[in-house]
């Protein structure tokens, strides 16, 4: 009985482990798309007020035209992809899955050594209802997290999943932050292109 409680106290922890993991990258997730959204529109709102404040020189307009309708498009693909997501609520549902699982993990690392088999498995069938209850599954990536955090799990990772899983693990999280990233960088290039030219129109001539 030992080992299949141990077995079921494993198999808590890293389903537990890989929940919370679960909602802090839903979390990120959501954050960067809403700062995605919020600073991408304002970047739109900036580059269709400029023509009126900066002279722009000849072939900037559709530069700037062609720069306006990328940023609409990833603002429509962001906002629609925020709604359908529901990353927020999905990432709430992950958190109290895993705090429920938590608990019932330490309780029964408490009676290990004294429970039945009658209580075992009324503690499986409790474990398999809060799973049934909390139906969302978390991401292969948030299992592999688990296991590349933990030692003992990451001594039985190939030697290339303890390099790629990492790299899968930042992109996923912080893909939105990258757009944003590049589009801010995007933006401030077209910028200094129309200025750079915009000033040397307008500055006075010598003499």
């Amino acid at each position: 009985m030992s080992d299949m409680t141990d077995e079921l106290l494993t198999n808590m922890k890293s389903t537990g482990a890989s929940r919370y993991n679960a909602s802090k990258r839903l979390e990120e997730r959501e954050r960067g798309l809403t700062r995605l959204t919020a600073f991408t529109s304002a970047y739109l709102i900036g580059l269709t007020v400029l023509p009126y404040f900066i002279p722009l020189p000849v072939g900037a307009d559709d530069r700037l035209n062609l720069l306006t309708f990328a940023l609409g498009v990833v603002i429509l693909v962001a906002s629609l992809l925020q709604y359908s997501a529901g990353d927020g609520v999905k990432a709430e549902q992950h958190y109290r899955c895993g705090l429920e699982i938590g608990e019932m993990r330490r309780r029964l690392k408490i009676r290990r050594d004294t429970i039945t088999d009658d209580e075992l498995v009324d503690v499986a069938d409790a474990y398999a209802l809060v799973l049934q209850k909390y139906s969302i599954n978390h991401d292969q990536t948030d299992f592999d997290q688990y296991r590349i955090e933990r030692s003992d799990e990451a001594k039985k990772l190939k030697w290339w999943e303890r390099i790629w899983i990492p790299i899968r693990m930042t992109v996923e999280r912080h893909l939105a932050t990258i757009c944003l990233g590049a589009m801010t960088l995007l933006t401030l290039w077209l910028v200094a292109a129309i200025i750079g030219p915009a000033w040397t129109l307008a500055a006075p001539a010598a003499g």
